[in-house]
C-alpha cells in the first residue's frame, strides 16, 4: 500500500468518527449518527459502501485520541520488503547474474540459478518456486534494473559562482520572435530572430546582448569586441558546444587575449543553469510585452531589449544572489583593460589573394588596389571585421600599406605607403648627368656631328632612376 492509499484510508476513518469525537454530542446524537451510517453507508477507498462494526469504530476513536490523524493510517507490514519467497543465497546470486549482464531477463537468470545450485550444494527445487514477476519486483525495489545498471551513477552537483565580476563570462543563444522582413518578391515575409547575450557569472549582468537575424561566428565576434572595448577582458569564457562557440577562429582570438575558453561537457545541461534562468526570465517578462506592441523592425526590438535590460533586469533583485546585478557588478572586478590597438590586433583576420597585372585584387565581390610594386603575386589582406575601411596589404611578412577600393575601371596603382623600397637609392649619380658631361666634353674637343640639335635640358638634374 502506497503512502497516498494509506492517507486515503485514514481520511475515510476520520470521516466515520468525527461526529463521535465532539465532546458536546449527546447519547441521542450518537445513536442518530449510527442510524444514519447504516441507512447511508459511506464508500471506502476501494469504492465499496461499508460501515465497520461498533467495536472497530471505538478502536478508531481511541487511535485518533492517542496518536492523531496519522494513527488512523493502516499499519505497515512488519516484513515489508523482506525476501520470503527467495532464499538469501539465491537472491545474492541472482543479483550477481543481473549485474554481470544487465540485459538478462528473469527467465534467463532463473535458468542460470538452476544450473548454479548443484555447484553451491543447494537444492534446485527452491528455484522452481520463484516466479519471474517476484524476481522483477524485488529487482525494481532494489534499483537493479537494466536502465540503472547501464547508466552511470547520478552525479551530485553543487551551486557555484565566480568569485568576482570579470572572472567568468557566459554566452548562449535563444530563439526570438518572428519579425517582418519584406522583400520585393514577398512583402509579407517574416524571419526568425535569435537573441545572443554575454552574461557575467558573478553579477548576472548582461554585458552585451542583442537580437540578430543569424547567430553566427561573425556576430559573436562583433559582440565580444564591443563588450571587451567597453568593460575589459574577463579571465574565462564559458559556453556550450554550439557551432559558433567551437570554431577555430574563436580559439585563436581568445588565445591572443589570454582568455581561457571553457565548454560545457556534452549531455550535461545542468552546467548552464544561470543562462537558462536568464532565458526563462526573458521569456516571461520581455517577450510577452511584444504581444501588446509588436516590434516593427530588428532595430526597434533591440532598442526595447536594451531598455529592458538596463531599467528592469539590472535593477531587479535577483532571487539567487539577493542583490541587483548592478549592485554586484559595482563591487569591483578583475577585468583587464585592453587598448584599441591590442583589440584590433587580436581580432585581425587575413585572406590570401593574387594581384593581377593591373595591381588589383578581388575580395568580397569588390576590386581593391594594392600599393605600387606588387604585381601578379600572392598577398595577404589583413583586416578587422566590421572595419573594412582599413585593409592592410602584406607580402612576405612585410606591410606594404593599405588597400584602396577601386571606384573606376582599371585605375593606376596607388603610390606605395610602406614596405621595402623596390628601387633602392644609389650613390646619388644620375645617368643623364653622365650623358650631359660626355656631351660637353665631346663638344669641347670639337667632336660634334651634324644632326638635329638636341633640346636643351631643363635643368642640371633629372629624376633619379
Amino acid at each position: 500500500m502506497t503512502d497516498d492509499e494509506r492517507e486515503a484510508w485514514a481520511l475515510y476513518r476520520y470521516r466515520l468518527i468525527s461526529p463521535l469525537l465532539d465532546p458536546a454530542a449527546s447519547t441521542a446524537d450518537r445513536r442518530d449518527f449510527w442510524q444514519y451510517l447504516h441507512d447511508h453507508p459511506p464508500t471506502n477507498p476501494l469504492g465499496h459502501p461499508w460501515v465497520p462494526s461498533t467495536r472497530v469504530v471505538r478502536h478508531y476513536c481511541h487511535l485518533y485520541r492517542t496518536g492523531g490523524f496519522d494513527a488512523l493510517q493502516p499499519a505497515r507490514r512488519a516484513d515489508l520488503g523482506a525476501l520470503k519467497a527467495i532464499p538469501s543465497a539465491l537472491w545474492d546470486q541472482a543479483v550477481a547474474f543481473k549485474r554481470e549482464v544487465p540485459e538478462r531477463s528473469a527467465e534467463q537468470v532463473l535458468a542460470l540459478l538452476t544450473a548454479w545450485c548443484p555447484t553451491a550444494a543447494l537444492d534446485p527445487v527452491a528455484v522452481a518456486h520463484i516466479s519471474p514477476s517476484t524476481l522483477y519486483r524485488h529487482w525494481h525495489r532494489a534499483g537493479i534494473t537494466r536502465r540503472r545498471l547501464q547508466s552511470a551513477a547520478p552525479k551530485r552537483y553543487r551551486r557555484w559562482e565566480a568569485p568576482a565580476p570579470g572572472a567568468l563570462w557566459q554566452s548562449d543563444v535563444m530563439n526570438g520572435p518572428y519579425l517582418l522582413d519584406p522583400t520585393p518578391e514577398d512583402p509579407e515575409r517574416k524571419r526568425a530572430t535569435y537573441c545572443l547575450v554575454l552574461m557575467d557569472d558573478y553579477s548576472r549582468r548582461i554585458v552585451a546582448g542583442r537580437f540578430v537575424w543569424q547567430a553566427d561566428s561573425e556576430t559573436l565576434e562583433q559582440l565580444l569586441g564591443e563588450a571587451w572595448q567597453r568593460w575589459g577582458l574577463p579571465q574565462k569564457f564559458y559556453t556550450d558546444n554550439g557551432g559558433i562557440y567551437v570554431s577555430h577562429r574563436l580559439e585563436i582570438v581568445l588565445a591572443r587575449l589570454a582568455v581561457r575558453l571553457l565548454h560545457t561537457p556534452p549531455y550535461t545541461p545542468s552546467g548552464k543553469g544561470k543562462q537558462e534562468k536568464l532565458w526563462g526570465f526573458v521569456q516571461s517578462s520581455f517577450l510577452p510585452e511584444l504581444r501588446v506592441q509588436p516590434a516593427e523592425s530588428l532595430g526597434q526590438l533591440n532598442t526595447w531589449f536594451s531598455a529592458w535590460c538596463e531599467e528592469h533586469y539590472h535593477r531587479r533583485v535577483h532571487g539567487e544572489t539577493g542583490e541587483t546585478p548592478l549592485r554586484r557588478w559595482g563591487t569591483g572586478g578583475v577585468h583587464r583593460v585592453i587598448t584599441w590597438e591590442a583589440l584590433h590586433a587580436a581580432l585581425r583576420q587575413q585572406v590570401v589573394r593574387t594581384v593581377d597585372k593591373t595591381g588589383q585584387v578581388r575580395w568580397r565581390g569588390l576590386r581593391w588596389i594594392v600599393p605600387e610594386g606588387l604585381l601578379q603575386v600572392k598577398v595577404q589582406l589583413r583586416y578587422t571585421p566590421n572595419h573594412d575601411e582599413t585593409v592592410e596589404v602584406w607580402y612576405e611578412d612585410t606591410l606594404y600599406g593599405p588597400a584602396v577600393r577601386a571606384d573606376g575601371e582599371n585605375p593606376l596603382p596607388a603610390p606605395r605607403g610602406g614596405g621595402p623600397e623596390t628601387n633602392p637609392a644609389g650613390p646619388g649619380i644620375s645617368y643623364l648627368d653622365v650623358l650631359l658631361d660626355q656631351q660637353a666634353q665631346r663638344r669641347a674637343h670639337g667632336l660634334t656631328y651634324r644632326a638635329q640639335p638636341a633640346p636643351a635640358p631643363s635643368g642640371p638634374e633629372g629624376p633619379t632612376s
